[in-house]
């Protein structure tokens, strides 16, 4: 994710919520447009807008200059200034906005080349935004850009991995006396081995060796490190004995809530650029951000559980979510790989293997590839 590359237009409380298209919205209470998000992963880029209340969206492209413009109904813009403009990122060069005396808010997106829209997201609920992903036909030279984070950079990605325990703390003890800590440290150092052996990762590992490492420490870490994905390496247990299977996890809806008051008792602190610190303005952009952190992750876990599952058994119900601590930086997309179940004679004998855990860091490795190669279009929260 790049946090600076993002601009965030907004003003007043929000809850949001999309809604499909149907006749019956034209004629509703208009919603308001509180926010407007522009995120650039390489050369694709990702719109959200922000409502208060169901809108339905109709978006067609525009040549000669190229423009992707998106007509909400029913609509008011509660944005600074009866229209405006602010930039944009990847593919999109920068945003406008403005009413049109039909009810319709007009945004219109100037694009640096042509481009085509890969997705578009209706929230629930919960999560009311709407979100369109665009990606170029073509690459092309894109005017310049800020300067990146430390560490995060389109041409060399920083990923964190995280071998799970460590110290006076086994983890999970398999029937023959294997642990977790052990088994989980040599799959992340050859995760880290075949990552570096690409040459475009930036690789950092929270333990080398059985060291006892907080979980706070961890999260702290990866978040100091600007990472563009954190990858958590752990074996499970279980007391039914027959239970095997790798299973990836993922921030659930209630770990959501909980990360956001980790942010205030842990004062975590996003780059925000000019947004405000506090108030209304800050706590859309740090809601989209989480959002954003919290896709992507989802992404991630969809890339590597079939790669997983060439090379490994998995879990019934492999793509699963949790409040785990580790999952909780709202910046960070962040996923824990249960590697097996060493409470499972097959597999605690697989994951003693030595190769069995370079062929699951490899499988592992080839979906951080697949991950950053791919356009990213996000998964439904």
């Amino acid at each position: 994710m790049n946090i600076s590359r993002r601009t965030l237009l907004t003003a007043g409380a929000t809850t949001l919520m999309g809604a499909a298209v149907s006749g019956n919205a034209w004629a509703d209470v208009p919603a308001a447009v509180r926010g407007v998000l522009v995120q650039a992963s390489g050369a694709s880029s990702r719109v959200t807008i922000a409502l208060d209340r169901p809108a339905t969206a109709r978006t067609f492209f525009l040549a000669d200059p190229h423009r992707f413009v998106i007509d909400l109904a029913n609509t008011t813009l509660a944005l600074p200034g009866t229209s405006g403009e602010g930039p944009g990122g990847g593919v999109v060069r920068r945003y406008r906005y403005a009413p049109r005396p039909d009810g319709i808010s007009r945004l219109v997106l100037d694009l640096e080349a042509p481009a085509s829209l890969m997705r578009q997201e209706l929230g629930g609920r919960r999560s009311p935004e709407v979100s369109f992903d665009l990606a170029p036909n073509a690459p092309f030279v894109a005017a310049p850009q800020p300067v990146e984070r430390p560490g995060r950079s389109a041409q060399r990605r920083t990923i964190v991995i995280d071998a799970g325990h460590g110290g006076r703390d086994p983890g999970a003890v398999g029937v023959t006396g294997v642990r977790e800590k052990d088994v989980v440290l040599d799959a992340a150092l050859k995760l880290r081995d075949a990552l570096e052996s690409r040459g475009n990762y930036r690789v950092r590992l929270t333990r080398d060796a059985d060291n006892f490492i907080p979980l706070e420490q961890r999260v702290q870490f990866s978040r100091a490190q600007n990472a563009d994905l954190f990858i958590s390496v752990h074996a499970d247990a279980n007391h039914n004995r027959e239970t095997q299977g790798a299973s990836v996890y993922t921030l659930s809806e209630r770990g959501e809530a909980r990360a956001q008051g980790m942010m205030n008792a842990q004062n975590w602190d996003l780059d925000l650029g000019d947004a405000p610190r506090q108030g209304v303005t800050h706590d859309i952009l740090v809601d989209l951000a989480q959002r954003e952190t919290t896709n992507r992750s989802a992404q991630f876990a969809q890339v590597v559980i079939p790669r997983l599952g060439e090379v490994a058994p998995l879990l019934r119900n492999t793509h699963r979510n949790a409040g785990l601590f580790v999952l909780l930086a709202p910046d960070v997309p962040a996923v824990l790989i249960e590697t097996g179940f060493l409470s499972n004679v097959t597999d605690e004998r697989r994951l003693s293997d030595p190769n069995a855990r370079e062929r699951m860091a490899n499988a592992m490795a080839g979906a951080v590839d697949a991950y950053f190669a791919a356009p990213q279009t996000y998964a439904s929260a």
